[in-house]
């Protein structure tokens, strides 16, 4: 019985405790790299007060109700919202990211891949203190739940905890608010959550007449007369990030190997990812299509994209090219294999190729990279060479949290250090196999890495910063050493369509660059992570215009970009294909 009645406060200063946890990872994150120490702690903690005193109140009405049983309910509320707040916790921890309902919806069922991120995790240094953590704040969750006795002096203590976090969460939002671009990491994981303005529909006029502003959109159709007709290897590098290396302005130099690569070749100064995660960079490639949500869903899927004739397979297999896609990882995983299979690769190699069996395995069941590239290089020797291919690798060993291969532990630096080591590896066994005297190896990162910006990233390039990943183009191929035009992940098809050889039609906002003379898009789209209710135009050398996906009201938040209407209305477009292929 003492047990149950010191429950409710051993939770309430667990809580405390967990708040507190949050508090200083986000002044972590963002103090860091907006030179704002100190600018974070309080603000977030006066964001979470409100929970708590949500919990507080709870936890004192279920010491007073008549019946026992009726407590219960209220108590369960109040677990529900602590297990809510850990996962909150836990995934900023993992991947600096906020715990959203749809990532839930998405991700959630993923228990294999979720379980190998959290296991490396648990296996760094800190793993058996957050083991013995969690053990216990799963036990204090099912002791709160038991009812117990009335304890109308307990209720008022926890009544006075609750009007105290009150006061001190209001004095906390009036004194200090945050004026800052990434205000959502300081809001506590309910607000963040409140229904979002992304999920609101077009009605049928508005789409329409949306629809009649893009066709008035001027299509840009070519072909290239003299294509080589290039055998293509297109590694995509997971969290591989402008700010790795110092070829591309940064202090750090975590990636000498490919930064030396860049300079014997061509590489891109200013190139950026569509999306944030992993999945937008596959469809951005894959498809050619944005990365954004549509207007039907928390977060899109894989079928969003689906029944695009269009895609990077459809292009290659008209110019008599085959396609295949590599990873160590699970295909399995949000159901990418399939997806890929339906957009046309002729062939796609995961986790579970017979090569990797009896190799040590990592995140999403990943082996790691040196075995990955090994195997494709096994690939290429055995393949049939009278027919040219295009291939898209997709590595894991940088997935977060950044296990070092070599030594088993979480180190960020080391991590990339290794990436950039085996690709170089595997640029070496191709240069020595004559690869390039026929072909071309591209090697991109998927989205910026899902670490804070440093202080000097964001006084340096701005908003643009969160987009910046590096982009580099070997072999014998008729470019410019250095592109200084800003480029982006879409504009992988147009550019593969030339050197294929076959008539490919592109809007302005299409870009191509695999040639003579590089055509940049008119501009750049951004999908952000941190708020899934806006996109980022990026226009002209600095320019950046904010975009509210919110049904008809869709709006510019700020100084829009030229030709606005027509921009809004092409994304607006977009948004409203994807829920038409998504029924198909």
């Amino acid at each position: 019985m003492a047990l149950q009645t010191l429950a409710p406060f051993a939770l309430v200063a667990a809580l405390a405790v967990l708040f507190l946890a949050r508090a200083r990872l986000v002044e972590a994150a963002a103090g860091t790299y907006t030179g704002c120490n100190g600018c974070f702690l309080i603000p977030t903690l006066g964001a979470d007060a409100w929970l708590l005193a949500a919990a507080c109140g709870l936890l004192s009405l279920a010491q007073v109700v008549r019946y026992r049983w009726l407590s219960v309910p209220v108590r369960l509320v109040v677990v529900v919202l602590g297990v809510i707040a850990t996962v909150d916790v836990i995934v900023f921890d993992l991947l600096t990211q906020r715990l959203h309902l749809g990532d839930v919806s998405r991700f959630g069922g993923e228990f294999a891949a979720n379980w190998s991120v959290l296991k490396a995790s648990l296996a760094s240094p800190l793993g058996a203190l957050k083991v013995v953590a969690a053990t216990a704040w799963l036990l204090l969750l099912a002791l709160v739940c038991l009812p117990g006795q009335q304890q109308r002096a307990g209720a008022l203590v926890l009544a006075l905890l609750a009007m105290c976090s009150v006061v001190a969460a209001a004095l906390i939002r009036m004194q200090m608010p945050v004026h800052f671009v990434h205000g959502a990491m300081t809001r506590n994981v309910i607000e963040i959550n409140l229904p979002q303005s992304s999920m609101r529909d077009f009605s049928a006029e508005f789409i329409s007449a949306q629809r009649s502003r893009v066709a008035q959109l001027s299509r840009i159709c070519e072909r290239n007369p003299s294509a080589r007709r290039p055998d293509v290897i297109v590694v995509l590098a997971e969290s591989l990030s402008s700010w790795q290396s110092r070829l591309l302005g940064s202090p750090l130099d975590w990636t000498p190997r490919l930064d030396r690569i860049a300079r014997d070749n061509h590489y891109f100064t200013h190139f950026y990812a569509n999306g944030f995660t992993t999945s937008g960079a596959e469809v951005a490639i894959g498809s050619g299509l944005l990365p954004i949500n549509p207007p039907d869903a928390l977060e899109y899927n894989f079928r969003h994209f689906s029944n695009e004739p269009d895609a990077l397979p459809g292009v290659a297999r008209s110019a008599g090219y085959q396609s295949q896609f590599f990873t160590p990882g699970d295909t399995g995983f949000l159901g990418v294999g399939d997806w890929l299979r339906e957009i046309g690769f002729d062939e796609v190699h995961g986790s579970d190729d017979a090569y990797y069996d009896g190799h040590e395995r990592w995140q999403f069941h990943s082996v790691e990279d040196s075995v990955f590239y090994a195997r494709f290089l096994q690939w290429l020797a055995a393949r049939d060479a009278g027919q040219p291919f295009v291939s898209v690798l997709l590595n894991v060993s940088s997935h977060p949290p950044f296990i070092n291969p070599h030594s088993h532990r979480i180190d960020p630096e080391g991590s990339f250090r290794y990436v950039d080591e085996q690709v170089g590896q595997l640029y070496d066994a191709l240069r020595e196999q004559g690869f390039f005297e026929h072909g071309i190896l591209v090697v991109m990162g998927d989205h910026r890495t899902m670490t804070p910006l440093r202080a000097e990233e964001y006084a340096h390039f701005g908003e643009r910063a969160y987009a910046r990943v590096p982009m580099i183009v070997a072999g014998s191929i008729d470019m410019p050493a250095v592109i200084e035009e800003p480029f982006q992940q879409t504009d992988l098809l147009p550019s593969l369509a030339w050197q294929f050889g076959v008539e490919h039609c592109r809007s302005p906002y299409a870009g191509s660059f695999l040639r003579p003379d590089p055509q940049p898009p008119a501009l750049i789209v951004h999908a952000r992570g941190d708020d899934r209710n806006r996109i980022d135009i990026y226009h002209g050398e600095d320019g950046v215009s904010a975009f509210q996906l919110d049904g008809d009201d869709s709006r510019w938040l700020d100084k829009p970009p030229p030709d606005a209407d027509r921009v809004a209305a092409w994304i607006n477009v977009q948004r409203a294909d994807a829920v038409k292929r998504a029924k198909r």
